[in-house]
């Protein structure tokens, strides 16, 4: 029983945000839910046949959601968060690409029995990672910088590559025996001119048109994604198949120009892009039949073996050759390469045109994808946190802080951190106030901290905490709430409600945050102090100058914020306030009498 195109629409709509929200329950990769889910309604229900429903509009749907994916992905590459591992991206984009393109071949033919030409076009399918999947993983498991830029990098970078490659080894099978090889490398160059050419002439218009504010607010986004539908058209009727590399290129130069409201675009392109994944991966895997799971017996699992146990290491060995990559970090990338969306839709699209051609044996190559893509998530996706562990390249126990809110005193507190050498991050929704924090050199990022693009695309890295320091209570209660799960509900503060006449009343109601500094210690307080003068210092403490002398020498002068040594950071609560040990430098906010007082012995 097949359902009409509305409810089959409807239904893979309402199961792909149920399958997000169950992900997002049970703390997995949304993939897993998604493919079930699939699964459930094509081949064993069948209850949708996704390619009957839409007709001929299937697979240019499925094309043009995989470019906005790509190019939301692409819009967070940034070079300097690439300059440190150019060298381990770049081996991998390409001596990793060849490694899983030919020893993928190798195995498909060897191990399974497909013919070379199909086999070939299987190993240039699973050369792909895909953001997908990479950006989910990398919040959970949260390793270190070199890592994550590495693996961030190569899932986005590689997705137009192995679809290129794809598409040469593709017209290579169609042509059959009249293609040659200079054919073959006309194809490419052509792939990699017109999608680049296309993808910058396009970045650099839009630069342009944000810049000097040619498009009415109200208009940007939607003319941003008509524009990028459009090269990606224009790109595959120039080139066939160029259009995912000029709509990665495309968001590459986005990132690195950073023109004005690209993170605006940003909030709109993630709920897109989570829309199109939810639906994408519903669609492709309710295309599989009965018949195609049948075709896979005990040697197309023998060749995922293959896949994840010899060609990814492999391929990382050889392309981290003389990195300043350490052993482990080399064998954490080793474990690391989820397939996703791209593989799956790409394979889908191919392999129907192929086996309407006469090509029977390449259905087994759509399975065979799937089962790659679901073994990969389950087994790597699965253990990814507790191999980083294992290994020591999870971030331990970070220090840092991710402040929500780039006011005065959060300005100054993250300028005492940062020359003390602890890790600070800024968010604010505010243009000018993150424009002035990174004036003062500070790391700040203009954005909602609610929004699913703080958690994928922020660079937490040495990040263990949230202060929530704006001047709304009930925003700074909902982001502690947020990223309870992130950092844990002990590493959630914020600051104490607002006083008034029902000030205890409030006071005494739950908070979703730790209170921090003192009872008073609002944000008008601190914001009002700072505008009498008030300063934030370090202090170190030492045998003769210990915690007790500090509070006698300066009493109610000073609120004691935090407390700091080496690697170590205490924050001061109302619950627990501060007790630190000789060795220890203290952070505190001096009002303006002592400030002064202070200033005047120092000079």
């Amino acid at each position: 029983m097949h359902l009409n195109p509305a409810l089959t629409i409807a239904g893979v709509l309402l199961a792909g945000v149920f399958c997000q929200w169950f992900a997002w329950r049970i703390k997995a990769p949304a993939i897993i839910p998604l493919l079930a889910a699939g699964f459930v309604a094509g081949p064993l229900l069948n209850l949708i046949d996704p390619r009957a429903s839409l007709g001929e509009l299937f697979f240019p749907l499925v094309s043009l959601s995989v470019a906005i994916i790509l190019f939301e992905g692409a819009l967070t590459l940034t070079w300097s968060d690439v300059r440190h591992v150019v060298g381990p991206v770049r081996g991998l984009l390409t001596v990793g690409a060849l490694v899983t393109w030919f020893g993928g071949a190798a195995g498909a033919h060897y191990i399974t029995g497909l013919p070379w030409n199909l086999a070939l076009l299987f190993g240039a399918l699973i050369i792909v990672t895909g953001p997908t999947v990479i950006a989910p993983l990398l919040r959970n498991v949260r390793p270190t910088a070199n890592i994550a830029s590495i693996l961030r990098w190569e899932g986005i970078v590689i997705d137009p590559i192995g679809a290129s490659i794809a598409v040469l080894v593709y017209d290579l099978v169609v042509a059959g025996a009249a293609a040659t090889w200079s054919d073959t490398l006309i194809t490419f160059l052509l792939i990699v001119l017109v999608g680049g050419g296309l993808g910058l002439a396009a970045g650099y218009f839009t630069y342009v048109a944000l810049r000097r504010f040619w498009i009415p607010d109200y208009l940007r986004d939607i003319a941003i994604l008509a524009l990028v539908v459009s090269v990606f058209a224009l790109a595959n009727t120039l080139t066939h198949e160029s259009g995912l590399t000029a709509v990665t290129v495309m968001g590459i130069f986005l990132a690195n120009a950073n023109p004005h409201k690209l993170h605006e675009l940003l909030y709109f392109k993630e709920k897109l892009s989570v829309l199109l994944i939810s639906t994408l991966f519903i669609l492709l895997a309710a295309t599989i039949t009965v018949d195609d799971l049948q075709l896979l017996d005990w040697r197309a699992f023998a060749l995922v073996g293959v896949v994840i146990f010899v060609l990814r290491p492999l391929g990382v060995f050889l392309s981290t050759l003389g990195s300043s990559l350490t052993r482990n970090e080399r064998i954490f990338l080793a474990w690391i390469a989820p397939r996703g969306i791209v593989a799956a839709s790409v394979t889908s699209v191919f392999v129907l045109t192929l086996v309407e051609l006469g090509y029977a044996e390449a259905r087994i190559i759509v399975p065979l994808v799937f089962l790659v893509i679901v073994a990969t998530v389950l087994l790597q996706g699965g253990t990814a946190k507790w191999v980083a562990r294992w290994l020591g390249v999870a971030e331990a126990d970070p220090q840092g802080f991710l402040m929500v809110g780039a006011n005065p005193f959060s300005c100054e507190l993250a300028e005492a951190l940062q020359r003390a050498g602890v890790v600070v991050r800024l968010i604010d929704v505010n243009h000018n106030k993150v424009a002035d924090a990174r004036l003062r050199g500070l790391n700040a990022l203009q954005g909602n901290i609610l929004s699913a693009f703080v958690e994928d695309d922020v660079d937490l890295t040495g990040v263990g905490r949230l202060l929530a320091l704006t001047n709304n209570d009930e925003a700074n209660a909902l982001a502690c709430k947020h990223f309870e799960d992130e950092f844990g509900s002990a590493n959630v503060f914020q600051l104490p409600p607002a006083l008034g006449p029902r000030a205890g009343e409030r006071f005494n109601q739950p908070q979703l945050g730790r209170l921090l500094f003192g009872r008073t210690a609002t944000f008008a307080t601190l914001h009002a102090a700072l505008e009498q003068g008030a300063k934030i210092r370090v202090t170190p403490l030492t045998e003769q100058f210990t915690w007790d002398a500090f509070r006698q020498k300066h009493g109610d002068q000073v609120l004691s914020l935090m407390a700091l040594r080496k690697n170590a950071v205490v924050v001061a609560t109302v619950n627990f306030p501060l007790a630190p040990l000789p060795g220890w430098s203290v952070v505190s906010l001096f009002f303006p009498e002592q400030a002064n007082r202070e200033a005047n012995e120092w000079a």
